[in-house]
């Protein structure tokens, strides 16, 4: 018959190394299950604050749902006396009305130019010959003549040069790299700093486009119409 196997006999030492091991497992899963009831305790506190807050939603919500009629307003007219009427040449919401061509009051040249309103074209452009890039208080400059078939004499407009702009003919299949101003401009009563690329216009019927950039967010077109806006005058420009 096999013998029984024997049991090491644990010394008084190994016995209490063995107690201490026990001890420091219980005492960690006890910290455990005491960090584990605190995070819970967190937990139902905020949702208890988060019903109470649910409480009051609904309870502001049904205030709300209690003051709505059972049918809706009837929609009031007022009288056409009541009503503010839009200002001369504007929109209602204020927007400037614009033709198909209008006048413009040019600061840097002190006069006004017949000006084509384009939405097709993006940029606007004005009538430039002789033009001359030069450097003042160390930023570049754009000296051109403005020059056109309606003008009796060429005007001389310098100013501040924003940028090059490159633009393909509808003629030509090459790049036109052409200078970019800012200038002041008057339509009605609206004055505005508007970019402006520079080419010889002087063969076509206006000295002035106007494009989208300048038009967008301020003004509405009426192809069907010229010269809404008055002819700008000398006087008329603060």
């Amino acid at each position: 018959m096999e013998k029984t196997p024997q049991v090491p006999v644990l010394t008084l030492a190994e016995l209490r190394s063995e107690l201490d091991q026990s001890e420091q497992r219980l005492q960690t899963s006890m910290e455990q299950q005491q960090k584990h009831y605190v995070q819970q305790q967190h937990l139902l506190v905020q949702l208890n604050t988060d019903v109470t807050n649910m409480k009051e939603s609904v309870k502001k919500l049904d205030t709300k749902l209690t003051a709505i009629p059972a049918e809706p307003p009837k929609p009031m007219a007022l009288p056409t006396e009541q009503c503010a009427a839009p200002t001369q040449g504007h929109t209602i919401d204020g927007k400037l009305m614009v033709g198909e061509a209008e006048w413009i009051w040019v600061d840097a040249a002190n006069d006004a130019f017949q000006a084509r309103v384009d939405t097709g074209a993006t940029t606007s452009s004005i009538s430039a010959q002789e033009i001359t890039i030069f450097e003042r208080n160390g930023k570049n400059w754009v000296r051109f003549f403005l020059s056109h078939q309606d003008v009796d004499d060429k005007i001389q407009i310098e100013a501040p040069l924003v940028r090059h702009v490159r633009v393909r003919q509808a003629s030509a299949d090459d790049l036109d790299r052409r200078p970019v101003v800012r200038l002041a401009v008057r339509i009605g009563d609206m004055t505005e700093k508007a970019e402006f690329t520079l080419k010889d216009r002087s063969d076509m019927t206006f000295p002035v486009l106007l494009g989208r950039e300048f038009l967008k967010d301020i003004a509405v077109v009426d192809v069907a119409r010229e010269y809404i806006q008055p002819k700008p005058k000398l006087k008329d420009v603060k």
